[in-house]
Parts: C-alpha cells; structure tokens; sequence
C-alpha cells in the first residue's frame, strides 16, 4: 500500500521485497551467502558487487532497474552503487540522501564492512549530481573526503507544528527515545546510572521497540539499579506523533558516546522533535549535537557515556525552574523560526534546481562538443 503522503500526487509506489525467515531459511541463507561471497571477492580484488553491503541490496538492485527515471534519489548505503551504475547507464540525475556517515557506524560493523563502504563512496559519491547530509559537519567531512560536486546539509527535523498539549507528567519527566530501546550506544546505560543518584521525583520514560531478548537484559540492569518504579518504558509511536509523544515531558535526552564518527558527525532527529515540542535539551557534547544546541540555546551538554556530568546537568534544570522555562523557550522559539520542514524543503528545492540545471549545462556541452 502506498504511504499517505503519496495519493493524489501522481507518485507510483513499488514494493521491494527481501527474503526472510517466512520465506524459507533457504532463500536466507543464499541471500546470506552472497553478501559473504561479495565480501570474499572484495578482499581479494577489490571489486565491489551490490551485495557486498547487504543481503538486502540484491534484491533492490533487480527492483530498481525495472524502473527508469529521469532522476533517482537514494536514501541509506545499500542503494548507492546500484543507483550510481543505473543512473550512469540511463543517463540520469543522482541524488543521495546521506542520513548517516556509514563508514563508522559502530554497533558491530566490521573493518571489512568499513573499508567496502568507503570504496563504495569514493566512487560513487563524486558522481551524484546532489549529495544530502544530516548537518553540516557531515557534509564537510564528505566534502574533504571525496569532493563531491554539490552538498547540501539538511536537518531530520519535523513540520512545524501550531498548537501544543501543556499537559506534563506529574514531577520531573526526562524523555529518551529511539528506534530501539537497546544498552547500545545511544547512552541508554549512562542515563540508567546517573536516574540511580537523581531525586525520587525524577523519572525516566523510554520510547522505542524492544530488542530481541524483548527487554529482558534493559530490565535486568534496572533492577539491579533498583530503579524499576521510575522507569516507564512505552511503545512506539504513531507515525506523524513524534512531537506529540514529547510534549507531556519536561527534558528531552539525546546521549550518544564519542568516538564513533557517525554519532559525533550526524543529528538525531529527535533533538529537532524535542525542540518543536518545546522541550529543553540535554544532549552529548559531540560536534554535530553541540552546533544545534549552541545555536539554538535550547539546552545544556554533558560529557558522553560520563553519568556524573549527566545527573549534575540534570539537576541544574531541576533545581532552576526559570532557566528550565527559558531553555523551553528557546527550544520553541528555534523550532518554530527554523527548525522544521517548511525551511528546510525551501533548501532542497533551490539545491535540487541548481543540481538539474547544472546538468543540463554540462549534457548542452558535451553535445556541442560530439557536433564539433
């Protein structure tokens, strides 16, 4: 079914479809077995085959090339070098949509995974007609890196929203959310420890999915905190209620650790869904982070994976209401201005514009050159 914002707009919709366990594990494991084959040829030639990021990427590569287009944009690394290759075949814009700096995720990714990505962007990258990254340290680390021909910073942030609910959760509700609720390394842990040494009226709600153990170690270590009954831990939310799911707190948390790039480079978005709720932030003092709260003032930093810093930050909005009430202010007051989708869009569609035009100027000068 196509998503809503598509009705009535001409947009066709195609479904992609991967093998998984409901299928068969067989068609998991020859899915599998190619991505680990496209490794292997990696390694020892440097040839770089589609599966090689994934075993999802296979699959993507035949869909997409049913399709032809005038422009193809791409959103997350399994769909770059298929799109880069098709595009060059039929003569076509490229777009990408760099979301993350995927070559230093964290999170288990291999130095094999690492080394196939950069190959992957060295190539690809300085092809793209228009190249999108999620701040501006991003887009200047991709720049240098592979200097590509346009790049456009543009922020993950939500349509700006007019009317807010002032409920709030009774005493002082600190708001973290992600896609999963998971002691990775999105600083769930350091919140967990510094909650333990934080005033009885402070709470800690969790948004997001259940990892697989469905929360079983999450709960574990709460207990051992012996802070059970000021933990709530909810399911996600609908789609389009991420600023309504942040509005009945007082803080909102993002907690990423350092030294992986992709976290010190890129901006969640739910910081940008906590500011147009109207809530302070307190987030990690990494470099993309630290841009938007330091322009917005919309809240405090705190040394990552340090939950001594943490709770001293979290006390300080505590026990001064009226700068929690102007770091609220401000937070608003940015979101409102420029922190939402209309400003944004404005951005990527002069961006957009100029990628096509400039297109067209180079296709008008390599024809006079084939007519001379």
């Amino acid at each position: 079914m196509s998503p809503p914002e598509f009705h009535g707009i001409g947009i066709r919709h195609i479904t992609c479809f991967y093998p998984h366990r409901g299928d068969g594990i067989f068609k998991v494991m020859v899915a599998k077995s190619r991505t680990c084959v496209s490794r292997s040829l990696f390694r020892m030639t440097g040839r770089i085959l589609s599966p090689a990021v994934s075993s999802l990427a296979t699959e993507f590569e035949k869909t997409v090339k049913k399709i032809d287009a005038d422009v193809y944009i791409g959103h997350n690394i399994d769909t770059l070098l298929p799109l880069t290759r098709l595009a060059q075949r039929r003569k076509s814009a490229l777009i990408f949509d760099s979301m993350e700096y995927h070559a230093d995720m964290g999170d288990g990714q291999t130095d094999t995974e690492k080394e196939i990505i950069k190959a992957i962007q060295a190539e690809c990258l300085p092809q793209c007609d228009l190249i999108l990254a999620s701040s501006p340290e991003l887009a200047a680390e991709l720049n240098n890196a592979y200097t590509v021909r346009r790049i456009l910073p543009l922020y993950n942030v939500p349509a700006r929203i007019s009317n807010l609910s002032n409920d709030k959760k009774p005493g002082f509700a600190l708001y973290w959310r992600n896609s999963t609720i998971g002691l990775g390394q999105r600083g769930l842990a350091t919140i967990l420890s510094a909650l333990r040494l934080l005033p009885e009226s402070i709470t800690l709600h969790l948004q997001g999915r259940l990892p697989r153990d469905r929360g079983r170690e999450l709960r574990r270590r709460i207990d051992d905190l012996g802070i059970s009954h000021r933990v709530n831990i909810y399911a996600p939310f609908m789609p389009n209620q991420a600023v309504s799911a942040a509005a009945g707190y007082h803080v909102g948390l993002c907690l990423e650790h350092g030294g992986i790039r992709n976290h010190e480079l890129t901006v969640s978005n739910k910081i940008f869904d906590y500011m147009m709720a109207g809530l302070p932030v307190i987030a990690s003092d990494l470099p993309g982070l630290r841009t938007v709260l330091e322009k917005s003032g919309a809240g405090l930093l705190f040394k990552p994976k340090n939950p001594e810093d943490l709770r001293q930050k979290i006390l300080t909005l505590y026990e001064q209401p009226e700068l929690l009430r102007e770091k609220a202010r401000k937070s608003r007051e940015f979101a409102v201005s420029e922190g939402h989708l209309d400003a944004e869009m404005k951005k990527f569609d002069h961006a957009f514009l100029a990628a096509l035009g400039s297109r067209a100027v180079r296709a008008r000068s390599v024809s006079q050159c084939a007519a001379s």
